[in-house]
């Protein structure tokens, strides 16, 4: 594309100056046979046979013009246009690799020259000396910083906010070691190695070299470390994947680092210029081949992993990473081989772009995946941020620790997708593909603002609703005053919480939406229409509805309550604004809608009371049942587990009926509400052990017979032959007697 440019531009500017010169050089013939050609010309108007014959010559040669003109006219077909751009750029791809053939041959003869430069042997002991003692000082000023850090490193299990404020002292300890290293050897060149003062033109730029690099390393290790058993890092893979990577880093980074800013400039200060191509090539494709093997190791490093380091619960936040993280390395070793031979393509034969397009986007992306590191980190942990919630809002409401940890857990997704959408968009715009402009349009700005606004509306309703439910949480816990609440309370506050929750989830949503520039008007009138089709076609529902509200507000039913409805009864587990739900003495649940609700009986409100009715023989002495009954009821009060439960003296009602096989007597023992009946079976039973005890028959179905005298007769001949025939039998079978 480069050369086709360059090609048109330069006939652009000859095809003028070609033309000017003809010009010149045919004004004068021109100037001199005027006269004669306009003659001619009036000598062939004159003839009508010449006339005619050059009529049909220029109409012949006009139809020839108009057929070539439509034939120029013809676009070339799209295949043409593919092939001819595909040539053109194979042909300039395959001229760019010779070139860059020929000065990898050439670097090899740079290297020969190197050795019979003069400054070479002028500067070489210098250098080497500046660079013996950098290495050792900051190899001894890294091992200081990392001994000092592994004191107070935190271990791999760690939290995310304590790992990361570990990694960042420990990055920054490393950071003051190298600029230490850095100073020094200057300090070194300058007055020990240097005889007017000042470093060298080359002590300088492996200086610089050696300061860049250092921190290129740090930033690598605070990420991959090669002791991430040891020391913390941002990095969620495994020790061994992570050394790995850290180690190929670090060696592509100090190639490409100390070659393009140390060795290529130095051999052009040492060489010329005409070296210095040459050995950038070089300096490119040693980096491209390590590039290369690098990403295969890499690959073969995560693959053989056996798992990212610790973190691995089953939130949802850690399953979004892992697919994620799955997903990413799937397609990185593809990402990263065009990168790095785009890169090496730009470098040999664009070297102008180097440092607008290459540097730049490498730059970008390495902040990206920075970024990207910390925001799948985030999502990863987001389910183990803790927060501490101060002592009295958590004496007044021990629920509300964790909701806000479920809001801040919901606010780290968010924070955490933020910063993944900005490290791709930071990626794109490091390498022009998104313009870096976009954020000073007025329409990205009106958007992003819309979205801010629109999470700020979420986050004040999620947490208005996670106090709002923490309180509600608390008063069904503890009630008013210390106390238990009681079960209308419970009924109301869930029946508001859930009341409370649809509100807020519809007001935040269409205030959200409003803020994100959706029009709510048509909302709201479609949920006006939809909601009377509702009230039309659901009749029963309203119904449903209506009832419950009334059944509230006279607090029929309430939650623990014991109630029989319509047909069904047992104890209410729960109760909203359409149903009941009950669960019956056999287990079973039954929901019961509001509108088959005819009649409440609820026998736990108030008071209980068991009643008694005992029958005992009609020739017993009913005083001493009486006294018997009021016995068992003195045994029952000596109970502490059941007297606790009794809220009034017994009651005796006395004789209420006589019935066929007994007389009734009945007694009643009022009890808290519900406690009836396990008192009433605890009552029952003391009542039969006194009766026992005293001999008081408690009388049992009896039948009178009344005979005739005949048939007296007949049956007791029927009841006395067995005996007779018995006795005949006996005396037979005993032996005389002598």
């Amino acid at each position: 594309m480069f050369l086709r440019t360059f090609f048109a531009a330069l006939l652009i500017a000859v095809l003028p100056l070609g033309g000017i010169a003809q010009e010149a050089a045919t004004s004068e013939t021109s100037s001199i046979s005027s006269d004669e050609a306009v003659q001619r010309l009036l000598d062939v108007l004159n003839d009508d046979t010449a006339r005619a014959a050059l009529t049909e010559r220029l109409q012949a040669a006009e139809d020839d013009t108009t057929g070539t003109d439509e034939e120029e006219q013809l676009p070339p077909a799209l295949a043409q246009q593919v092939a001819a751009s595909t040539a053109t750029a194979g042909k300039e791809f395959l001229s760019e690799m010779r070139r860059v053939w020929g000065e990898l041959t050439d670097s090899i003869g740079v290297l020969g020259d190197l050795e019979d430069s003069s400054a070479f042997r002028a500067d070489a002991i210098q250098l080497l000396l500046t660079i013996l003692t950098t290495i050792v000082i900051g190899m001894v000023l890294l091992r200081g910083a990392n001994a000092v850090a592994g004191r107070h490193s935190p271990p791999p299990t760690a939290g995310f906010w304590l790992r990361v404020r570990a990694t960042v002292i420990l990055t920054l300890l490393r950071a003051v070691s190298v600029v230490l290293a850095w100073a020094v050897g200057y300090l070194l060149a300058s007055f020990v190695f240097s005889r007017t003062g000042a470093p060298t033109t080359a002590q300088t730029l492996y200086l610089n070299a050696f300061l860049l690099f250092g921190g290129v390393r740090i930033v690598l290790r605070a990420i991959n470390s090669p002791n991430a058993d040891l020391e913390p890092t941002l990095s969620v893979l495994a020790p061994g994947a992570q050394e790995v990577i850290y180690r190929q880093l670090v060696l592509i980074s100090g190639v490409a680092i100390q070659g393009f800013l140390f060795v290529q400039p130095l051999t052009r200060d040492w060489l010329g210029y005409s070296a210095v191509r040459p050995m950038r090539t070089l300096i490119a494709t040693v980096a491209l081949v390590l590039g290369f093997i690098a990403i295969r190791r890499i690959a073969n490093a995560l693959d053989k992993a056996r798992g990212d380091r610790v973190l691995g619960d089953s939130s949802a936040g850690s399953a979004v990473a892992a697919g994620a993280q799955h997903a990413w390395r799937a397609v990185w070793p593809a990402l990263a081989t065009i990168y790095i031979f785009y890169s090496w393509f730009i470098i040999v034969t664009r070297p102008e772009l180097i440092s607008s397009v290459v540097l730049r986007g490498t730059l970008f992306t390495i902040g990206a995946v920075l970024l990207l590191l910390i925001g799948m980190r985030l999502l990863r942990s987001s389910s183990q941020i803790n927060l501490r919630i101060p002592e009295f809002l958590s004496a007044v409401s021990p629920a509300l620790g964790p909701r806000v940890n479920t809001v801040v857990m919901i606010l780290s997704w968010v924070a955490a997708a933020f910063l993944i959408l900005f490290a791709l968009s930071l990626a794109l715009s490091g390498w022009g593909w998104v313009s870096a402009n976009m954020l000073q349009d007025p329409v990205t700005q009106v958007a992003i603002w819309r979205i801010l606004s629109a999470l700020m509306i979420a986050l004040i309703a999620a947490m208005i609703w996670a106090a709002v439910d923490a309180w509600i949480e608390y008063r069904l816990a503890h009630g008013i005053g210390g106390q238990d609440p009681t079960n209308r309370t419970k009924t109301l506050l869930s029946l508001f919480r859930n009341g409370f929750t649809i509100a807020i989830v519809i007001l935040a949503t269409m205030i959200t939406l409003s803020q994100i520039g959706i029009n709510i008007a048509p909302l709201l009138a479609g949920a006006g229409v939809i909601g009377l089709a509702i009230g039309f076609g659901a009749q029963k529902l309203v119904q449903d509805v209506i009832t419950g509200v009334f059944i509230q507000l006279e607090n029929a039913i309430n939650v623990g309550d014991v109630v029989a409805v319509g047909s069904v009864s047992g104890g209410v587990e729960k109760v909203n604004i359409r149903t009941v739900r009950l669960r019956s003495l056999d287990g079973s649940v039954h929901i019961v809608p509001f509108s088959s609700v005819d009649t409440v009986t609820n026998m736990t409100r108030d008071f209980g009371a068991h009643l008694a009715e005992i029958g005992v023989a009609y020739d017993t002495d009913i005083e001493a049942a009486k006294a018997a009954l009021q016995e068992a009821y003195d045994r029952l009060m000596k109970e502490p587990e059941q007297a606790e439960f009794v809220t009034q003296p017994f009651e005796m009602q006395g004789v209420i009926s006589f019935g066929d096989n007994a007389v009734v007597i009945r007694c009643r023992v009022l009890t808290l509400p519900g406690k009836h009946w396990g008192v009433g079976r605890r009552f029952n039973q003391l009542v039969k052990e006194v009766f026992d005890e005293r001999g008081i028959e408690i009388p049992f179905p009896q039948r009178t017979l009344h005979v005739s005298p005949e048939m007296a007769k007949v049956i007791s001949m029927s009841s006395a032959a067995p005996a007779i025939e018995g006795t005949l039998a006996a005396s037979a079978d005993d032996p005389p007697q002598d």
